[in-house]
């Protein structure tokens, strides 16, 4: 009878052991499930939806950008040919802007030019005689200046600052400076999203991003390049020490990091992607910049611990004034090439927010075996968005709560909005979203924040008002700010005032400038800007019904 209890006992253990494995079980298989649920990425709608949880445990983080940069520097290694010098990442006197690689003349080859610029598509020719058409129609007087000015600056871009190479790629400048910036060139071509249809848009704009491509592997943290060394160069073209110094070499015209710039080349990449679902262009190689792109945005959100970037023109040796951790990713320069003055600049902030979501889906589609870039890009999205609105929304006496333009994550907000895009302005237009605000009231606040007189850089005159720019003169407002200001309120009565001002701007050369004085539109900067003229010609195609209004009623 002893064993009995004994028997009963062990039974007994048996049984707990076996409901405790069939738990661990049944929870591995739950997780499991959920898991293949998450990162199964052939179907969006099979993603669960954003949930907003930042994580804002200062070890994890950093971890992560450490890791990040890690990656950066094995992908980079990937895209060095035997014949190119290694990357440099310590600064030393000789190489104080890193990371550098320098080049050599004897190892590079030019692609070779296959086209001139002066030739255009017959498709955009035939868009600019359809717009033409209606505008003359309209107002005979009236429509002929504004047929003149839709007839230069649509063109522009593919008329005088375009070239087709012989590797399949497209370089494009910005205009009066012989270089070719990301954000310009993407932002030239996008008015001709809607001409995807036609062969010759569909060599130019996929040339352009093969480009695009090829440029990031040579200095992803630059933001102009060069071909090559031009002929008879203006001064930085010589490669002197002291261009070096600032991190030059033959490809790298200018090494500012500029995170707005890396973001134009996703949206570019996407606007086409989705307007056209054609594929070739997205490449494996598309695919190493992609993962560069995001390596560097994920640095950056630690920039003053961990980053490699170091450029001559910034001080506190050469990092730009401390930050501290936000969520945000940091950017040394703004739009206008100008440095920030607080690290995390607030609009690229929110243009990243919206390249972020289109790059997912892209990667989802056409890389959906790409799980931990999914998981780097979904983290980065929650970031920014939590460090945008903890740290970039403040109080403002008149306004309420609006968003600053930079802040470091000391409490250093600065409250202004410059002309360049992205800014604080254009937010609507580039399609900033965000969880923390539904109703979009505070960017409605931050809107009647910068068009007004307490925003430094907003002017009003006797010819025009607007928003102007540290990169330029007192006084002087930008058409791309006035542009903006019709994305932004598209109602009659602000777009009557857009035609209007904008219309004074040109003074008698049918072309939108960099910025013109308000008191006298005769004097202005930069007589051949593409990118303007390219948001000029954008806005007229968006809004031709109100533009026919407003000159069928005119006087």
């Amino acid at each position: 009878m002893s064993i009995l209890p004994r028997l009963i006992r062990l039974r007994t253990k048996y049984i707990r052991l076996e409901v405790i494995a069939s738990i661990i079980l049944i929870s591995l298989f739950i997780n499991i499930f959920s898991i293949h649920q998450l990162f199964q990425c052939s179907s969006l709608n099979e993603l669960k939806p954003l949930k907003i949880h930042s994580n804002t445990n200062p070890l994890s983080t950093i971890e992560r950008s450490k890791k990040a940069l890690e990656n950066l520097k094995v992908l980079l290694n990937s895209v060095v040919s035997p014949t190119d010098q290694p990357w440099i990442w310590t600064p030393s006197a000789q190489y104080p802007s890193v990371p550098y690689q320098p080049t050599l003349l004897s190892n590079q080859k030019v692609p070779k030019a296959i086209n001139t610029k002066s030739a255009v598509p017959h498709v955009v020719q035939d868009e600019i005689n359809r717009v033409c058409q209606r505008l003359t129609k309209t107002n005979s007087t009236s429509g002929q200046i504004w047929c003149k000015l839709f007839t230069k600056c649509y063109a522009d871009t593919l008329a005088t600052t375009t070239t087709l190479l012989d590797d399949n790629t497209t370089y494009i400048i910005t205009g009066d400076i012989d270089l070719m910036w990301l954000r310009d060139s993407s932002a030239q071509v996008h008015q001709y999203m809607t001409l995807s249809h036609d062969k010759d848009i569909q060599r130019i704009i996929e040339g352009l991003i093969r480009r695009q491509t090829q440029f990031i592997f040579t200095n992803p943290y630059a933001s102009s390049f060069r071909l090559t060394l031009r002929p008879n160069p203006p001064s930085d073209d010589s490669l002197e020490p002291v261009h070096i110094l600032k991190g030059r070499n033959i490809h790298v015209a200018m090494h500012n990091y500029e995170l707005d710039s890396l973001c134009y080349h996703l949206r570019l990449s996407y606007t086409w992607w989705k307007q056209t679902h054609r594929t070739d262009v997205f490449d494996h190689q598309w695919l190493l910049a992609v993962s560069m792109i995001i390596q560097i945005m994920i640095i950056e959100q630690h920039h003053s611990e961990i980053s490699p970037y170091h450029y001559t023109e910034l001080g506190n040796n050469y990092q730009g004034s401390r930050v501290s951790y936000t969520g945000m990713t940091w950017s040394a320069f703004r739009p206008s090439d100008d440095q920030t003055k607080f690290g995390y600049l607030i609009p690229s902030n929110m243009m990243t927010t919206v390249v972020l979501k289109q790059l997912k889906e892209m990667i989802q589609s056409l890389y959906p075996d790409q799980i931990e870039l999914l998981q780097q890009i979904y983290q980065l999205q929650v970031d920014i968005y939590s460090g945008i609105h903890t740290y970039g929304v403040v109080q403002h006496a008149k306004y309420g709560q609006i968003y600053a333009y930079e802040t470091d994550g000391f409490s250093s907000p600065l409250l202004i909005d410059d002309a360049n895009v992205p800014s604080l302005l254009s937010a609507a237009y580039l399609g900033f979203k965000t969880p923390y605000d539904p109703e979009d009231q505070i960017l409605a606040a931050t809107q009647s924040f910068v068009l007004s007189k307490e925003n430094p850089f907003f002017f009003s005159g006797e010819y025009a008002s607007g928003i102007g720019s540290q990169h330029t003169q007192s006084q002087y407002v930008w058409p791309m700010a006035i542009i903006m200001e019709g994305f932004a309120n598209q109602s009659q009565v602000n777009l009557d005032s857009v035609w209007k001002r904008l219309e004074a701007s040109h003074a008698g050369t049918f072309a939108m400038h960099e910025s013109f004085n308000i008191n006298n539109p005769q004097q202005f900067s930069r007589t051949w800007f593409a990118w303007v003229n390219s948001l000029f010609a954008e806005l007229v195609l968006v809004h031709l019904d109100k533009l026919e209004n407003w000159l069928q009623y005119r006087h």
